[in-house]
């Protein structure tokens, strides 16, 4: 069956109508579509060493085509011809080297690359480890490889606190067709493979986040306020600052997807202790967190970091942004100091909405349930009609004024 499914998700690319449709999403500017690429481009350009670079799945080629109009001697590979032909065509007289090869066959001679990397390809496949020790092979030593994966930490850990059952993630259980792996088994599969792991670095843009599912991060408005990446600058840059400078110095637990960052070396300690101190961070996490103590294992929020954020919140929309992103707190098994991390005057207005906005719900639920009663059920209709929505307007409004003195 996995084999089945391997072949399913390599034939799909083989369409040159399904190639053609990828590199037109790739190239459109909305929702979050360019800031999912610019993080995951830079994340790949920022971490590459050396001069002879291979690009497993190399689809349209947004990773490598920049870097090899760097001066990266760039060979691309892909199951799919159709692929192939698209980054041609985007290459123009750019050279690079492009073959049809397997992701887990490279049918390359050992020790021939300094850096492989894969961007949106290995979090299709279930055998992931038998693609890393294939990729490993075609390293020198000292090379690197860069890959991105979603996170079954995540899932993991997210559903466990919103009381959700979480999706099992394994080479048996391939879960929604796509691959999720764990830290520790990341971990664990490159000591064995005498690779030392360099960085897991979470972001979440263009990804599905378990701890944002029903909260104001999620549906049809948060969409609307994400769509203004496209036209306001200031919004754009708070959310990219949002992804390089809050999600990717955190854990794998935080976000829905990460990319990974190794090297081939042996460094059995030092995985060891990078997985150590993931655990420590991830505890932290998890109890009273307030930026103190957050700079005491993540060293970047630091007092340069704090103001930097303040200085975004100046712009009211980015206000809007962190607030509705906050609103997924109340899921996570912990109580965030936001005077820690805010200067007064932006704490206070979150506080304030946040307050305001449990006093609505307060009321809305009262007014429901009252609504609800079978002795006031039957006073608000007439012949069968149902009144109370008709009233709800006077009666939130008189509840919000004499319980609740929102208008004093």
């Amino acid at each position: 069956m996995e084999k089945d499914l391997i072949d399913w998700k390599t034939n799909a690319w083989q369409d040159p109508r399904m190639a053609a449709w990828y590199q037109q999403r790739m190239l459109e500017n909305r929702g979050t579509n360019r800031l999912k690429n610019q993080v995951e481009v830079a994340l790949c350009a920022r971490h590459v060493v050396g001069n002879q670079l291979l690009d497993v799945g190399v689809g349209s080629g947004r990773a490598s085509l920049p870097l090899a109009r760097a001066g990266f001697a760039v060979t691309g590979v892909d199951s799919s011809q159709a692929m192939l032909d698209q980054t041609r065509a985007q290459a123009g007289e750019t050279p690079i080297r492009l073959l049809q090869r397997d992701l887990a066959d490279l049918k390359f001679a050992d020790g021939e690359f300094d850096t492989v990397m894969s961007l949106n390809v290995l979090v299709h496949f279930p055998h992931w480890r038998e693609i890393l020790a294939e990729w490993q092979r075609v390293l020198r030593p000292n090379g690197r490889i860069v890959f991105d994966i979603h996170s079954q930490d995540h899932e993991d850990a997210a559903c466990a606190a919103r009381g959700l059952p979480a999706r099992p993630q394994d080479e048996g259980n391939f879960a929604d067709y796509h691959s999720r792996i764990r830290v520790a088994d990341l971990v664990e599969a490159a000591t064995g493979l005498d690779l030392a792991l360099v960085a897991v670095i979470p972001y979440n843009s263009g990804n599905s986040n378990t701890w944002l599912a029903g909260t104001l991060a999620d549906g049809a408005r948060f969409n609307r306020l994400l769509s203004w990446l496209v036209s306001d600058t200031r919004l754009y840059d708070f959310a990219l600052f949002i992804e390089q400078e809050i999600f990717a110095p955190l854990t794998s637990r935080v976000t829905g997807r990460f990319m990974v960052v190794l090297d081939k070396r042996p460094d059995p300690q030092g995985n060891q202790a990078w997985l150590e101190r993931d655990t420590a961070l991830n505890r932290l996490l998890d109890g009273p967190l307030d930026c103190a103590a957050l700079a005491t294992l993540a060293p970047s929020f630091d007092a340069d970091w704090r103001q930097r954020l303040n200085a975004h919140l100046d712009w009211p929309r980015n206000r809007v942004l962190l607030y509705n992103l906050l609103s997924a707190w109340e899921a996570f098994p912990a109580h965030l100091d936001l005077a820690s991390f805010l200067e007064p005057r932006h704490a206070e207005a979150l506080q304030n909405w946040r307050e305001q906005a449990a006093i609505d719900a307060a009321t809305t639920r009262t007014l429901r349930d009252l609504a609800a009663l079978p002795g006031l059920n039957g006073w608000l209709r007439h012949q069968e009609v149902p009144l109370a929505g008709g009233l709800e307007y006077d009666l939130t409004r008189a509840m919000l004024t004499r319980y609740f003195h929102v208008f004093d």
